[in-house]
This record gives structure tokens, C-alpha cells and sequence, in this order.
């Protein structure tokens, strides 16, 4: 019987070894998001041949399993696979697996028994990866319009950068507050969730180890970005928060933070659109070098 436990803070240690072996390219696939987002996925582990093998099951969803994660070979996997078969099956569930990318799928092919069925593109959980370079500079034609709205913002505010630190919290509590109440947070699962899961990682910031900025706008904190590194090369963020009304803020704190604090790295993965349209389109207008595909694995 596999003995599944809840995620607490004092397990960063483990995640963190099993993570750094497998180098993993996907957003969620680092101890500070599954923390953060412990309570939507109602996150639970164990290990199994050595790998750190997950398993959730969110309101919304039916019950799946993650990639199992650690020093990878073929035979771990398979004993993985299968005592989450069992697991699986003694829960009455059909054993899936989300956020499998191209590269994991090949784990997957000696046991899929139809490909066309039993593994499917999740376009609204890819996630987009950038140049650090692009978003810093934002040189050539193509970022026209994003240099305007910073242009446009810098010539009609003061405004002040500031490393994230614990004295900003609060800041980014209210930040936070005021973006939720502007979208109705409460009345919406996945917007409430979101709130929880940022007050998280707030909560446990140096801990998490993770980075932050904030800008101040004519003396008033009015937004704020945490991220951290996914891979050897790759940063992700976890979160941006600004208040909408300022044109131009967005803009400007993802183009700082990256010049700021992840200047040295080739690239930044800002996550998924989800499947909303405006997202989307507003993460396409950034020119990802990547779309990072993610896949749902059936194994029947």
C-alpha cells in the first residue's frame, strides 16, 4: 500500500533533490508552485523506485497523476507507473497523467496502448518561454507597442524600483487585495485559489527562496512580480500583480524584473494562458522562442 502524505514546507529539501536531478521544463514541476497550489490541487506524495511520484485531485478536475520525478531510468518508471495503477484503480479512478511534456512522452510509449486517444495536447496548460534578452531589451519592431506603453508610462509617473524584501509584503498583500476585488475573487474557484495560493508564497517567501520586485508609482507600491529558477537555465514566475489602471505598469515591471534579477540567464518561462483569450493573446505578443507543450496520458 503506497503510503501518499500531505506537502508541507518542511519537504523543499526532498522536492528540491528529486527536482535538480530531473531538470524539469515544465512550470508546475518545482516545489514552490505545487506548495502554493497545494490547497486547488489537494496535492499528496510518496516515493516509489526513488522517484517522487504525485498525485492531485482539484475540484474541477478528475484525479491525476504528475510525471514521476528523480534520477530517471526505465525501470523505476515502469514500477511507478504501476503501483499508481494499482493506487488508481483501488480508488476506482482512471490513471491519468497531465503535464507531460514532448520530451517525458517518450517514458510513456512502451505502455500506451492507443497514442491518437490516450495521449492528448492540453493547449491551454502550455506554457510560454522567452528570451531573457527579448524581454529586457524589447529591441526591434515586433515590440513596438510594448516600448510605447512603457514610454507612455515613464513620462507621466515617478516611479521607483525596489528589490522584494520582507518590508514589502504588505504592500503586495494590498496589490494582491486590489487586484481580487477588481475580478470578484471570491465567487470564482480558480481566481480565490489563485489569491490563496500567491498569500502562500508570500507567507514564505525567504524560505521558498525565491526572487521579487516592486515598483513604487508616484509614492505608491502599485505592483509586484516573485519568480525563480525552474532549470540551469530557465527562470519562471510565479507571480504579477500590478494595478491595471496604470498603463504601462505590466510592461514595465516584467522588462525590470528581467534585467534586474535574471539578466545571466537565457530564459524565462511565464507559465500558461489557461485558455483565456485575453491572456493568451497578451502572451503571444511577447514572441515566445518556446511554446512548452503539455500532454494528457491515459494509461488504460
Amino acid at each position: 500500500m503506497l503510503n501518499f502524505r500531505d506537502i508541507t514546507i518542511e519537504d523543499k529539501g526532498l522536492f528540491d533533490k528529486h527536482f535538480e536531478l530531473f531538470r524539469p521544463q515544465e512550470s508546475e514541476m518545482n516545489f514552490t508552485n505545487l506548495f502554493m497550489w497545494r490547497e486547488y490541487y489537494k496535492y499528496r506524495y510518496t516515493e516509489i523506485s526513488d522517484l517522487l511520484c504525485g498525485v492531485a485531485s482539484p475540484h474541477d478536475l478528475q484525479p491525476f497523476a504528475f510525471m514521476p520525478v528523480g534520477e530517471i531510468n526505465a525501470e523505476a518508471f515502469f514500477k511507478a507507473v504501476r503501483k499508481l495503477k494499482e493506487y488508481f484503480n483501488l480508488n476506482g479512478w482512471q490513471l491519468t497523467f497531465r503535464k507531460i511534456t514532448e520530451s517525458e512522452l517518450v517514458y510513456f510509449k512502451d505502455i500506451i496502448i492507443n497514442p491518437n486517444e490516450d495521449i492528448v495536447l492540453d493547449r491551454d496548460d502550455c506554457d510560454y518561454v522567452y528570451n531573457t534578452e527579448d524581454l529586457a531589451t524589447l529591441k526591434g519592431k515586433k515590440y513596438d507597442g510594448k516600448r510605447n506603453h512603457i514610454n507612455k508610462f515613464k513620462k507621466n509617473h515617478e516611479f521607483e524600483y525596489f528589490t522584494l524584501t520582507r518590508e514589502h509584503m504588505e504592500d503586495c498583500y494590498r496589490i494582491m487585495e486590489a487586484w481580487c476585488a477588481e475580478r470578484n475573487c471570491e465567487e470564482h474557484l480558480r481566481l480565490f485559489c489563485e489569491k490563496i495560493a500567491n498569500i502562500e508564497l508570500m507567507s514564505n517567501y525567504e524560505i521558498l527562496k525565491c526572487k521579487g520586485a516592486v515598483i513604487k508609482v508616484d509614492g505608491e507600491f502599485e505592483a509586484f512580480t516573485i519568480g525563480e529558477m525552474l532549470n540551469k537555465d530557465t527562470a519562471v514566475i510565479h507571480i504579477e500583480k500590478a494595478n491595471s489602471k496604470i498603463d504601462g505598469l505590466y510592461q514595465v515591471i516584467n522588462q525590470l524584473f528581467c534585467t534586474n534579477e535574471w539578466k545571466d540567464l537565457k530564459y524565462i518561462n511565464r507559465e500558461q494562458d489557461l485558455g483565456i483569450e485575453g491572456l493568451r493573446k497578451s502572451k503571444l505578443s511577447y514572441h515566445p522562442v518556446e511554446i512548452v507543450n503539455k500532454y494528457v496520458v491515459t494509461i488504460r
